[in-house]
């Protein structure tokens, strides 16, 4: 990550607890421990003289974490099918067996799910293509953005859990801040962004 405004710093960049946007240490002041850049800081400290409570995260509901799943297996599941249907009709049309790579078509499209989801959740600021739909986005607890650690490692435990997603996914409805098992393993909470 580099600084807005000083491309030059390296050390020491984090993102604003509002924003999201990463900044120097000389570009960002500490309210109530979590850092704000300069357009930020003015409307943090409006939110408190105002008597705003931001510290409170605005979670995200289950239905729209469920339609961004949705959407993003939508990116995944039409170009396999597509591929899949080329493997089987093209040689049953003309009376052959299917091509015998088809048992194996779905590996590499798991493997394409499960790097899409990391790489999208590390460099687009905790989203994906559906949760940018759905505008959600995957934090920390206390708001920040997730660590690289984070984005990859809850999306392995989401990827080990996805046979049991059922088990995965029971906590959100009973958890105060609707956290799923790979949320609470990767120590992030989705959240609306608007």
């Amino acid at each position: 990550m580099i600084c807005r405004n000083h491309v030059e710093a390296t050390e020491g960049i984090r993102r604003c607890a509002r924003c999201a946007v990463p900044f120097c240490p000389d570009c960002l002041v500490e309210i109530s421990g979590r850092p704000y850049c300069a357009t930020c800081k003015s409307e943090q400290l409006l939110d408190v003289r105002s008597g705003v409570d931001r510290s409170q995260l605005a979670l995200a509901t289950v239905w729209r974490r469920f339609a961004a799943i949705f959407i993003d297996n939508l990116l995944i599941i039409i170009p396999m099918y597509s591929i899949m249907a080329v493997l089987v009709f093209i040689p049953a049309s003309q009376g052959k067996e299917p091509h015998p790579l088809m048992g194996f078509v779905g590996i590499p499209f798991a493997l394409a799910a499960l790097v899409y989801e990391g790489l999208m959740l590390q460099l687009k600021n905790g989203q994906t293509l559906g949760k940018m739909a759905m505008k959600i986005r995957v934090v920390r607890p206390d708001g920040t953005a997730i660590s690289t650690g984070q984005a990859w490692g809850r999306v392995g435990l989401r990827t080990i859990l996805g046979c049991l997603w059922i088990v995965d996914y029971i906590p959100v409805f009973f958890t105060d801040e609707r956290t799923t098992l790979h949320d609470m393993a990767a120590s992030t909470r989705v959240i609306d962004t608007y």
